[in-house]
């Protein structure tokens, strides 16, 4: 198990093969242990409605979600919301991932959103990727996949379309241009 990763982003190497869930997708991994890995897609932006979720319609509140603020996190539990936020509120069972990152998916967070009563830094996404024990350093060491030092402004404040491009700054490369077929003949 590589314990350096959580806190880290992933980007999948293309291949040359058919389309893939993970093309185009950085990932922001939020928990690697011995049980395994889950991270959240932090750039497949979703617009949502709010009666969509048998909830009152609200203006307002869909505006600022839809601002670059609701993600398809992966295709575990879609369903399902997880909220990556900054720390200066506390909520029930939050996941410290940094010293100013968490992860919680209980209800007083979501119920807290609702109500307009945000974290300071915080996005919601729906569903996760998830990875059995081993299993993601196994697609590491099969070159599936890139790891870059995340960054919380990437996160939550740079445009969906521009976190891939800021990602590669920190990288010192164009990750799109990477293959997971270096180096084959």
């Amino acid at each position: 198990m590589i314990s350096e990763l959580e806190n880290s982003f992933l980007y999948f190497c293309q291949t040359d093969e058919e389309e893939n869930y993970f093309k185009n997708a950085l990932i922001y991994l939020c928990k690697n242990d011995t049980e395994g890995s889950f991270g959240i897609i932090v750039n497949k932006k979703v617009k949502i409605n709010l009666k969509d979720f048998s909830l009152q319609p609200d203006a307002e509140l869909e505006a600022i979600l839809n601002n670059d603020k609701v993600f398809l996190g992966g295709p575990v539990t879609p369903f399902s919301p997880f909220i990556i936020h900054s720390l200066e509120k506390k909520y029930d069972e939050t996941h410290k991932i940094s010293s100013n990152i968490g992860l919680s998916s209980k209800p007083d967070i979501i119920q807290s959103i609702l109500n307009k009563d945000f974290p300071e830094k915080f996005i919601v996404s729906f569903g996760y990727t998830g990875w059995s024990s081993g299993q993601l350093e196994k697609e590491i060491q099969q070159g599936s996949w890139i790891i870059i030092p995340a960054n919380e402004q990437i996160i939550f404040s740079t445009k969906s379309d521009k976190k891939i491009e800021e990602a590669s700054k920190l990288a010192g490369f164009n990750i799109n241009l990477v293959s997971s077929n270096y180096g084959k003949a």
